[in-house]
């Protein structure tokens, strides 16, 4: 009967060992919209606010389209890079558009900018840099992409 009594609690003890290592394993997941064809982007953040202005064509660096957004915790610059690609989704931005924007901070020159991946515009959606955070239509994404006819 003795052996009955110290199984218990060495069982409850591994039940308890398994239970704090698989919360400890699913706080480790990444949420599902941080997912993009199956890459995972790890240091993507959200930002939702106003938009103050907007630049299609910043004549300083980062070049490209330029979104300022008011947020709760302050005015983020958001570079977005190509305006083509908004126009080609047929997105305009205007002072006071509510927008929620998917990206990450990069470090750049002697700061960081928010690069963004994804801009989402009401019920319109755009991707604006790939997976690895290049923009889309830059030579660098498309020396990325293989080539749709293959090796001859």
């Amino acid at each position: 009967m003795n052996r009955k009594r110290s199984a218990i609690p060495a069982c409850a003890v591994l039940a308890l060992a398994f239970l704090t290592y698989s919360l400890a394993v699913a706080q480790q997941k990444i949420p599902s919209t941080l997912r993009q064809g199956g890459v995972v982007a790890v240091n993507e953040t959200f930002i939702q606010g106003t938009v103050v202005s907007f630049t299609a064509h910043s004549a300083v660096a980062p070049l490209g389209a330029h979104v300022l957004v008011e947020t709760s915790s302050g005015t983020v610059d958001v570079h977005l890079g190509k305006a083509a690609l908004l126009k080609q989704a047929n997105i305009s931005l205007s002072p006071g558009d509510s927008v929620r924007i998917a990206g990450s901070n990069i470090a750049f020159g002697e700061g960081t900018i928010f690069a963004a991946r994804m801009l989402v515009k009401g019920a319109q959606s755009v991707t604006l840099r790939n997976s690895r955070g290049i923009p889309l239509g830059s030579l660098a994404s498309s020396a990325a992409r293989p080539s749709a006819g293959g090796a001859r």
